[in-house]
């Protein structure tokens, strides 16, 4: 209780601190506004929100804008080596960075690949890059070779920046692709050798700085960043999100939780251990981007180890977690984890996939955290809402709460398409906004599909709102898996399944999972007087997909995939009989 009683005084005092501190008053959440349903011009009736500004610049300026007031605190830190970067520091590297991939010969509006972990200079290699008037395509760096050739092509990557613990992979997925003459760039991490032939990431810095500043004609409607989505259905589709898309969405994002964040002083910094993937947009935009841009303190975790992610909790003086369920659920459930670990926090935000209330009550009573000690949120977005949509207030956890500042939602009738205006009836949920992706890359088929002509972004996932106006997700449209926050598309891997010499015909849906959310489950015909095992069907898939897509929801034989028609899988069948 003395614990409890003390942080709250030392909380109590960063927020006096902050206070006398004017913030800027475009960021000032005004949550007195309640939610509204209005009427639109074109006849449909949607749900209000507060009007959010941003300024018209490019993502790397605009991130690099206050730091003269904290030049010399940290930015970047590895939580595992130590290396880090100040304000100052970090902001000097990417223009150097920058000048230095124009001097080997890359061009304006180039594609560059980034296949690494969360390292500081994963970082400065993505900000450096924009800076440069690139484009880059954040890449998982646990793909396997097949799996980055295909990102790889898709988004006509001129350059590559790995690291040295992922470049053999890296390396061959490049070669397998792409021309020789493609610079290949390798972040030191200590953990192996850097290829022969490639360019060492650090030479990028040290020529940098005796290369003269650089122009861009770039803009800020110009496209900053291309991650990759399976979108609504499908395969991995490239979503182009421009620097207004990620601008707006920071400050989205800092309006509506600026009642959590504390800003940046002489005497406070917040200090956030950044476990979730830098090459996932939640990662990348939701976390790094925008607490950077206020002057936070980012310790990166490259994996989760259970006793690393506890230690930099604790030795770095966390104050702020953003986490996705597992990582909650880890959280209450792992006797390695005490409330030393959960002294600074003040804040945890958790998003990617529901959580649901038990959940959350767990890790409060396991610890008997008080609410008012430890503010717990949860969010809702995609990709192509450039990270997030709705954020909850703190209250219902259950619940994602309602639509940004900024962003306008829509729920629509699957059948009649008609507006729904009514407290618990479900329907499909629609956002709009500036956060809106441009569209998918190279392919207009699938854009109009998400994509009205006014703009609003079709989401798939299936909700309802209640009295309060809050909104709770109970299902999706699209068949997507999401496992630990990751969205699997079945048809991938009824693809690679139907490809095994003695497979004629497989199906994949996605299973309850306590730890992951899902996981895939497949469904297999064999080919005549042919005999397989479950260990057949998973080793196979091992060297083909990534951890989170092996089928950890097992393997069942069938005589036949059940389908309609028209040929479609009748995957609820499958779920319901199985």
């Amino acid at each position: 209780m003395a614990t409890h009683v003390f942080r709250g005084i030392q909380r109590l005092n960063r927020v006096l601190d902050a206070s006398i501190r004017a913030f800027n008053s475009t960021l000032k959440c005004t949550a007195s506004l309640q939610t509204k349903i209005v009427k639109g011009s074109n006849g449909e009736k949607f749900f209000l929100s507060n009007d959010i500004s941003y300024p018209e610049t490019l993502v790397h300026e605009f991130i690099w804008n206050n730091i003269e007031n904290y030049p010399d605190h940290v930015a970047l830190e590895c939580g595992i080596s130590g290396k880090k970067y100040t304000f100052a520091q970090a902001k000097d590297a990417t223009n150097y960075i920058g000048r230095s991939l124009r001097n080997i010969g890359l061009k304006e509006g180039d594609v560059l690949a980034l296949v690494a972990p969360n390292f500081p200079d994963t970082v400065l290699g993505f900000l450096g890059s924009l800076s440069g008037g690139f484009i880059v395509t954040p890449m998982n760096p646990y793909y396997t070779v097949d799996e980055m050739s295909k990102q790889l092509l898709r988004a006509n990557a001129k350059a590559i920046i790995t690291s040295a613990s992922v470049a053999s992979t890296t390396l061959a997925a490049t070669r397998a692709c792409l021309s020789p003459e493609t610079p290949f760039i390798v972040i030191d991490d200590k953990t192996g050798s850097i290829p022969e032939g490639s360019i060492p990431f650090d030479d990028l810095i040290k020529r940098g700085k005796s290369l003269p500043p650089i122009s861009t004609s770039r803009i800020f409607d110009d496209i900053a960043t291309v991650p990759f989505s399976s979108g609504t259905t499908g395969l991995p589709k490239g979503v182009m999100l421009t620097h207004r898309n990620l601008v707006s969405n920071i400050m989205m994002c800092q309006s509506c939780l600026d009642d959590s964040y504390i800003p940046t002083t002489s005497t406070h910094q917040e200090v956030i251990p950044t476990i979730l993937p830098f090459f996932h947009i939640y990662g990348l935009n939701g976390v790094v981007l925008s607490r950077l841009a206020f002057g936070a303190k980012m310790v990166f975790i490259p994996k989760f180890v259970p006793e690393t992610f506890l230690d930099v909790l604790q030795k770095s003086k966390a104050t702020f977690l953003y986490c996705v369920p597992p990582i909650v659920l880890f959280l209450s459930s792992s006797s390695l984890v005490k409330m030393q670990h959960l002294e600074y926090i003040h804040t945890i935000v958790s998003g990617a996939a529901p959580l649901a209330k038990s959940d959350v009550d767990k890790l409060f009573n396991k610890f008997n955290i008080d609410p008012n000690i430890i503010k717990f949120r949860q969010g809702y977005g995609l990709t192509e809402c450039s990270s997030v949509a709705f954020v909850e207030d703190g209250k219902k956890f259950s619940s994602i709460g309602k639509n940004l500042d900024g962003c306008l939602a829509r729920l629509v009738n699957i059948e009649t398409q008609q507006d729904i205006v009514t407290p618990g009836e479900n329907g499909e949920l629609w956002i709009k906004g500036p956060h809106i992706m441009k569209g998918y890359l190279n392919d207009e088929a699938s854009t109009k599909e998400v994509l009205t002509e006014d703009k609003w972004l079709k989401t798939g996932d299936i909700a309802y709102f209640d009295e309060d106006y809050d909104f709770f997700i109970t299902g999706r449209m699209k068949e997507l898996i999401k496992v630990k926050g990751f969205q699997v598309p079945p048809a991938e891997l009824e693809a690679l399944l139907r490809a095994h010499p003695d497979v004629d015909d497989a199906a994949v849906i996605g299973i309850p999972h306590a730890k992951y959310g899902e996981v895939p489950k497949a469904f297999i015909v064999m080919s005549k007087d042919k005999k397989l095992t479950e260990d057949d069907i998973k080793n196979f898939m091992k060297e083909k997909v990534s951890h989170y897509k092996q089928l950890k929801g097992g393997v069942v034989f069938l005589d036949e995939i059940p389908k309609n028609a028209a040929g479609k899988i009748l995957r609820l069948k499958l779920k319901n009989d199985y």
